[in-house]
């Protein structure tokens, strides 16, 4: 870098394209306020789901029938919140960056539609909705969050269509 002319134009043509870039981040869609607030019910729906899977995790949750949890429970449990947060965490990146979120709201429509059919066919016989009560408030209101992320899916604005 003995010669700083010679250096100018690269260095000029660098910064050219982080402006650039830049510029493609900083256009954005502003969602409808239907959409924030489904949106906002959502993320709360996924922080409640986490904290009662660490509870039953950990054994911290007293009146639980012991019986229903037991090892295979607990494998199913593991591997469907593990994907459940996958699709929820790359819900929010798509929301954040606008890229392909109607696909990841309508895998998610998918995965959730199968856990619940699933979960109702493997545990129905272990145990009833009363021994469970706080899986139950979850197995009640799936419909509901299922709702809300079709909601989503229909409420989301596309750059194209703003284009």
């Amino acid at each position: 870098m003995v010669d700083k002319n010679k250096n100018n134009p690269e260095i000029t043509n660098i910064l050219a394209g982080f402006l650039e870039q830049q510029s493609k981040v900083k256009d954005f869609t502003i969602q409808s306020s239907k959409f924030r607030i489904i949106f906002c019910f959502v993320n709360l729906y996924a922080l409640l789901l986490g904290i009662v899977y660490f509870l039953v995790k950990g054994d911290l949750v007293e009146g639980v029938n012991t019986d229903f949890v037991n090892e295979v429970f607990l494998t199913v449990l593991n591997g469907r919140t593990s994907v459940f947060f996958l699709l929820f965490v790359a819900l929010n990146l798509s929301a954040y960056y606008n890229f392909g979120f109607k696909i990841v709201c309508l895998s998610t429509v998918v995965y959730m539609v199968n856990s619940a059919i699933d979960n109702t066919v493997l545990f129905s016989g272990l145990s009833n909705l009363i021994d469970r009560p706080y899986f139950s408030a979850f197995i009640i209101t799936r419909p509901l969050f299922v709702t809300a992320l079709v909601g989503l899916f229909i409420l989301h604005k596309d750059k194209a269509k703003n284009d």
